[in-house]
């Protein structure tokens, strides 16, 4: 079941990578530094009162929902399932600090995506050579 639970085997190709030696944990945990890098550019320009953090939250959430949307549901199982109800919350709470300018919500999916990227760190070598199969 891990073997599917993220990224559908087309995900390399769309990144012009393609073939076998494109590793999909990789690119999972750049497209997550890539979120936190983003959210925390958000959370310095909110806090500064600028708008220029709503462009860095929205660009957050398009990185998420990519990760949401690479996700195989069907072979994936529950933990397919859960990661992506987290990924659907992660993206509703940036759309909440958008709107409220809240530094709390920024806070509370840093710390998500840090944890999962965590997770993601500490997966075995032979779980993520199964999932290329």
């Amino acid at each position: 079941m891990l073997a599917t639970l993220t990224f559908h085997a087309s995900h390399g190709s769309r990144l012009g990578q393609g073939g076998p030696a494109v590793d999909p944990y990789g690119i999972a945990r750049l497209l997550m530094d890539g979120a936190l890098e983003r959210i925390e550019a958000a959370r310095e320009h909110l806090l500064d009162g600028d708008a220029a953090g709503q462009s860095q939250l929205r660009s957050a959430v398009m990185i998420i929902s990519e990760l949401r949307a690479d996700l195989d549901l069907p072979r994936g199982g529950a933990i397919a399932a859960s990661l992506d109800d987290l990924y659907d919350y992660m993206c509703r709470r940036l759309g909440a600090a958008d709107l409220q300018n809240g530094i709390a919500a920024l806070d509370e999916v840093s710390h998500l995506l840090d944890a999962l990227q965590s997770a993601w760190n500490y997966m075995p070598v032979e779980v993520r050579v199964a999932s290329r199969n």
